[in-house]
């Protein structure tokens, strides 16, 4: 599997040490998440990290000047929308920031792939992640969506697949749709939020071995 890794909700140094050979890394700014972290933490977790690996800030409908002072404070290197942002707005905040855009697309039937085709243009990543029910939190909910429905997906951009993914199932999931970047959350947890270094370790490592 010759894919990348993106290990997201990482919020201790811990786990940041376990994700070292991880493309990327991402902190999850959107206080209602368990996996939540400041930008003190995510300066100080990020201090573990090379160059190497990528950090990425996901950010939920942010306000502009909390988002533009916690990408500047913690050095971010891409950011992640997990909104309900537009396209104007996007363009807006990469203009701003300068810095590649990765915008996640909730998935649960063909038509949403198809949506996604308006952010194609201006963002750098499209991220594919299970559609949560209303009220429920984007993201990290460990669930999964039909990978069938990407298995004729193609994007000239890189693409990220999410969504439930963990040692066990990473594999098919790859296998049915030739996703060049894979993000896992609740895949590498002990418990709702907390990161188990051995299970970040492992789920690596698999990846990297198969």
């Amino acid at each position: 599997m010759k894919v990348k890794i993106k290990i997201c909700g990482i919020n201790t140094v811990e786990s940041a040490m376990s994700s070292k050979n991880a493309d990327f890394v991402g902190f999850v700014f959107y206080p209602k998440s368990p996996r939540f972290v400041t930008a003190n933490e995510a300066k100080e977790i990020s201090s573990v990290l090379t160059k190497q690996t990528k950090k990425v800030g996901l950010f939920v409908n942010p306000d502009k000047k909390v988002m533009d002072y916690i990408t500047e404070f913690v050095d971010l290197d891409i950011i992640q929308l997990h909104g309900k942002e537009s396209v104007q707005e996007i363009k807006e905040i990469k203009q701003r920031l300068n810095l590649p855009i990765i915008k996640a697309i909730p998935v649960s039937e063909n038509k949403d792939i198809e949506n996604s085709k308006d952010f194609h243009e201006i963002c750098d990543m499209i991220l594919f992640d299970a559609k949560m029910k209303s009220g429920e939190l984007p993201g990290g909910s460990g669930k999964t969506f039909d990978w069938k429905l990407l298995k004729s997906f193609s994007l000239k951009k890189n693409w990220i697949l999410a969504g439930g993914l963990n040692i066990k199932n990473v594999k098919e999931a790859i296998s049915l749709t030739n996703a060049p970047i894979i993000d896992v959350s609740s895949g590498v947890e002990s418990e709702k939020g907390i990161k188990c270094a051995q299970k970040i370790k492992d789920f690596i490592k698999y990846v990297r071995k198969n």
